[in-house]
C-alpha cells in the first residue's frame, strides 16, 4: 500500500515536529549546564574531549543498526520509547546532583547512555519527515527545521546561563524532563505513517544484514556520493575541536565566565537561525552542491576569526561564530533535501543512518585527540591548523573528485537490491 502524503499528513507532521522542538530545547539547556560543570570542575581540555567522546561514540557504533530497525519497526514507538529512556537517564543524573554524590565518571556514563538512546531516536525521526511532508515542501521544511534549531541553540545557552545564576544544576536539569513530558502529547495524538505494510507485500522479507547491504549498495552506486561522504568526514573531523573545546577556550584561554560562553553559543545559534531562515523562505538554491561548497568555505572563514580572537574580545569571537554557523544550514538543508527526494521511503532509515555514520566516523577520534593537542600546541594554533586543512580538503574534493555530480542522483531502489 502506497503512503499518501498530502496537506493532512503535513499538518500532522507539524504537530509532531513542535513536540520534538520542545524536547530539543530542554536538551540544549541540560547540555550547556553539564558541559559548563565539567569545565569549572576540571579546567581541562582533556576532560572535555572525553565528555564529547563518550557522548558521541555510541551513536557512531549503533546508528547503522538503528537505521535498519527504523525501517522495520514503528518509527513512532522508537521515537517515544527512546525519548522516555533519555528522560529517565536525566532523572538519575538529577538524583546524583541533588544528593551531592555526583562524580565526573557518573556524568560520563550518563552522557554515554543518552547517546545510545539518541542513536535510535535520530534515524527514526529523520525517516518520518519524507513520509509526511510533500516533496515540494521538503526543502522549506528542512530550512524551517534548521531555523527552529538555530533559535533553540540561541535561546538554550542564554537561558541556561541565566538559570545558573539562581538555580542549582539539579533544578535546571528538571527542565529536560518537563520538556520531554510536553513532547509526548503530540506524539500520542498524531498518526505517523508506517512503511511496514508496503514492505510486507514483498514475497520475501529481507534479513537484517541484507537490508543493511541494500543501503550500502545504494550509497556506493550513486555517482558523487562517496567522495561527498569522504569530504564530509574530513570536514566534520576538522570542525570537532571547535565544538569540543569552546568552553575550555572561553574559560581558560580567554578567562571568561558562563555569560561569555553563553554569548558565543548564542551567536552560533543566531547564525544557524539566520541560515535556517534563508532556507525556509526560499525553495533552496538551484545548484545545491555548488552553493553548499561555497558556504563551507565561509564556515572556515568564521572558524579562523574565532581562532585569531585576541584574549577577552568575546564580541569578535561571537562574530566569527555568527558567520560560520550561518553557512551550515545552507549546506545541510541542500544535501538533506536531495537525499530525501531520491532515497525510497522504505529505505530512508538505513540509508540516512549509514550516511550519518560514515560522515561522522572520524569525529570520535577528533574529540579524543583535540584536548591533548590543545594543551600541547595551544588551542588557537589547533583551530588555525584545522582551518587550513579544511580549505585544502574542500578544494581538492571539488577539483579532483565527482562530488559536483551529486545533484544528478537518479538511482532507484531496484537497481541496488541484493539480487541485482
Amino acid at each position: 500500500m502506497e503512503i499518501k502524503i498530502d496537506a493532512s499528513t503535513f499538518r500532522s507532521y507539524l504537530i509532531f515536529w513542535s513536540g520534538q522542538l520542545t524536547s530539543l530545547l530542554g536538551s540544549s539547556i541540560a547540555q550547556f549546564v553539564i558541559i559548563w560543570w565539567i569545565t569549572l570542575l576540571t579546567e581541562s581540555a582533556v576532560y572535555l574531549s572525553i565528555a564529547s567522546f563518550v557522548g558521541f561514540i555510541p551513536q557512531i557504533v549503533l546508528s547503522p543498526f538503528a537505521g535498519v530497525l527504523a525501517d522495520r519497526w514503528s518509527r513512532k514507538k522508537i521515537s517515544g520509547v527512546t525519548d522516555f529512556l533519555q528522560a529517565l537517564a536525566t532523572i538519575s543524573l538529577i538524583m546524583l546532583f541533588w544528593l551531592d554524590i555526583v562524580l565526573i565518571w557518573h556524568v560520563f556514563v550518563m552522557l554515554a547512555i543518552r547517546s545510545v538512546f539518541q542513536a535510535f531516536h535520530t534515524p527514526a525521526v529523520t525517516a518520518i519527515t519524507p513520509t509526511m511532508v510533500p516533496k515540494n515542501k521538503l526543502s522549506r521544511m528542512n530550512g524551517l527545521n534548521s531555523l527552529s534549531t538555530g533559535a533553540i541553540n540561541l535561546v538554550g545557552p542564554v537561558a541556561a546561563a541565566l538559570l545558573l545564576a539562581v538555580w542549582e544544576i539539579h533544578q535546571i536539569l528538571w527542565i529536560d524532563v518537563i520538556t520531554f513530558a510536553i513532547a509526548v502529547i503530540p506524539l500520542l495524538i498524531v498518526r505517523i505513517p508506517s512503511v511496514k505494510k508496503t514492505r510486507e507485500q514483498t514475497e520475501e522479507k529481507p534479513s537484517f544484514s541484507k537490508e543493511l547491504a541494500i543501503g550500502l549498495r545504494f550509497i556506493k552506486s550513486t555517482k558523487g556520493l562517496m567522495p561527498l561522504l569522504f569530504t564530509a568526514t574530513m570536514l566534520n573531523f576538522l570542525l570537532v575541536p571547535l565544538s569540543t573545546l569552546l568552553p575550555y577556550y572561553v574559560r581558560v584561554n580567554h578567562l571568561g565566565g558562563a555569560e561569555d560562553l553563553a554569548l558565543v553559543s548564542a551567536f552560533f545559534g543566531a547564525g544557524a537561525l539566520g541560515g535556517g531562515l534563508l532556507m525556509s523562505v526560499t525553495k533552496g538554491f538551484k545548484r545545491k552542491i555548488v552553493t553548499g561548497m561555497i558556504f563551507v568555505y565561509i564556515i572556515f572563514f568564521g572558524y579562523s576569526i574565532i581562532a585569531l580572537t585576541p584574549t577577552g574580545m568575546f564580541w569578535l569571537m561571537a562574530i566569527g561564530a555568527l558567520i560560520g554557523s550561518f553557512s551550515s544550514p545552507v549546506f545541510n538543508v541542500s544535501m538533506l533535501t536531495i537525499l530525501q527526494i531520491v532515497v525510497p521511503l522504505e529505505m530512508q532509515g538505513r540509508v540516512n543512518s549509514v550516511l550519518i555514520t560514515m560522515a561522522t566516523a572520524a569525529m570520535p577520534l577528533g574529540m579524543i585527540i583535540s584536548g591533548p593537542l590543545a594543551e600541547y600546541a595551544g588551542t588557537s594554533n589547533l583551530f588555525l591548523a584545522c582551518v587550513i586543512s579544511g580549505v585544502a580538503t574542500l578544494t581538492f574534493s571539488w577539483l579532483f573528485t565527482d562530488v559536483r555530480h551529486i545533484e544528478k542522483l537518479e538511482i532507484s531502489a531496484d537497481e541496488v537490491s541484493p539480487e541485482s
